[in-house]
């Protein structure tokens, strides 16, 4: 049954209202013709029932001879005729989903994550030299070939990896970093200065120390050589050195801060402006883009659901506030504290966590537009680094030697 109501939706229908008393001749006459006719339903004056369009055109005269009201027209077909009058609106519908497709299938831009902007356009560069080039059809890109000739013409690319998401080309990139080598334990090293300093304390756990407290030691300077003597015999041998050793060092700083500064302040005042995005370009539509001399900016993007992502298109409205320039003075004690902050956050960067303060010399002189800081800090600080030896088939050195005896 619920096919059959499918079908006849489908092909279409029309209602009839037959107002006569003699209704069983037009019936009889209509099934003689082989016409189906369904959902008969008795009035007081007359029958109601559905009959196909398509019928109803066909032998329209045999109802045309009788007092009959058409109630209603259903279906498909009837209404795709009435669509066909429309020609202009149905090309339309047609050409726009022709340019949706279109478009839906082009990389517009390339987005470049993970990079810097030298080497986002250098990895633009590359492409467009091996003809990978936009606005191009999403299914010429191979994101494997991409990523073989990323690898291929950039040495210092660690990871790369390359997808279409609507309309655009993404590139992930990871730069290799550049670590240092970490010493095993049981590797034969020695342990050098990495400043000039003095030597203030030696703890040795492994090796042969070289120095004595109290001794003017320079950066790259031995401190634990990691070549000991053989118990009982007079042959070397290489070990891994362990141990710190803790040196003075000096660091002198130079700071200046200005009297009076130009600062922007913001004000009550703001306007809007009205772009919109395409492929990351904007366009104007409404308002300045510079009301003020002085503003900060802020925008606030409206992407359009489905459309804004296979099309890259968006809205945006873009707030200026107004700020004006403002000259404030600053004390004396603002400047000495600003100074000496910046000090101590250069000074615990230069420095390894457990450095230990012992001295402070703080010099303060002012002219008629700046502070000035002259400051020497005495610090405590382990000054030793691990470093890697190699075994050698020549013999030590006799000042080695004399080293390692005394």
């Amino acid at each position: 049954m619920l096919i059959f109501k499918l079908c006849n939706f489908i092909k279409g229908y029309v209602v009839i209202n037959l107002k006569t008393a003699d209704y069983e001749k037009t019936l009889n006459l209509l099934r003689r013709k082989n016409i189906r006719i369904w959902d008969i339903e008795k009035l007081d004056e007359g029958i109601k029932f559905k009959i196909l369009y398509e019928d109803y055109k066909k032998y329209t005269e045999i109802v045309n001879n009788q007092n009959y009201e058409l109630i209603n027209k259903k279906g498909v077909s009837l209404k795709y005729k009435d669509l066909k009058l429309r020609k202009g609106f149905i090309a339309g519908i047609i050409i726009l989903i022709f340019c949706f497709f279109i478009f839906s299938s082009l990389v517009f831009n390339i987005e470049v994550v993970g990079a810097d902007n030298n080497l986002s356009n250098q990895i633009i560069n590359i492409l467009n030299e091996n003809n990978i080039s936009m606005p191009q059809v999403s299914s010429t890109l191979n994101d494997k070939n991409i990523e073989t000739i990323l690898l291929k013409n950039l040495d210092n690319l660690k990871f790369v990896e390359a997808y279409i998401e609507g309309s655009k080309l993404i590139i992930f990139v990871k730069e290799k970093e550049n670590e240092n080598i970490e010493l095993k334990n049981n590797e034969p090293s020695s342990i050098v200065s990495t400043k000039n300093a003095i030597v203030n304390k030696i703890i040795t756990k492994n090796g042969q120390t070289v120095v004595r407290e109290g001794d003017v030691v320079y950066e790259g300077q031995t401190l634990v050589m990691g070549i000991v003597k053989k118990r009982n015999s007079e042959e070397f041998m290489m070990v891994p050195s362990d141990g710190t050793i803790y040196g003075k060092t000096y660091y002198k700083f130079e700071l200046k801060e200005e009297k009076a500064r130009n600062v922007l302040i913001s004000t009550n005042k703001n306007k809007k402006s009205y772009f919109i995005k395409i492929n990351d370009k904007n366009l104007k539509i409404i308002g300045d883009t510079k009301p003020f001399e002085n503003y900060n900016y802020r925008e606030e993007e409206i992407r359009i659901p489905i459309i804004s992502r296979f099309t890259n298109i968006s809205f945006l409205i873009g707030k200026y506030y107004e700020e004006k320039q403002e000259i404030i003075n600053i004390d004396e004690i603002t400047a000495q504290n600003k100074m000496k902050i910046k000090l101590y956050d250069d000074l615990i960067k230069m420095c390894s966590n457990d450095s230990k303060i012992l001295n402070t010399s703080f010099d303060f002189q002012d002219d008629e537009k700046n502070y000035y800081l002259n400051a020497q800090i005495e610090v405590i600080e382990d000054i030793g680094k691990k470093v890697r030896i190699y075994p050698t088939d020549e013999k030590i050195s006799d000042e080695n030697k004399e080293n390692i005896n005394d």
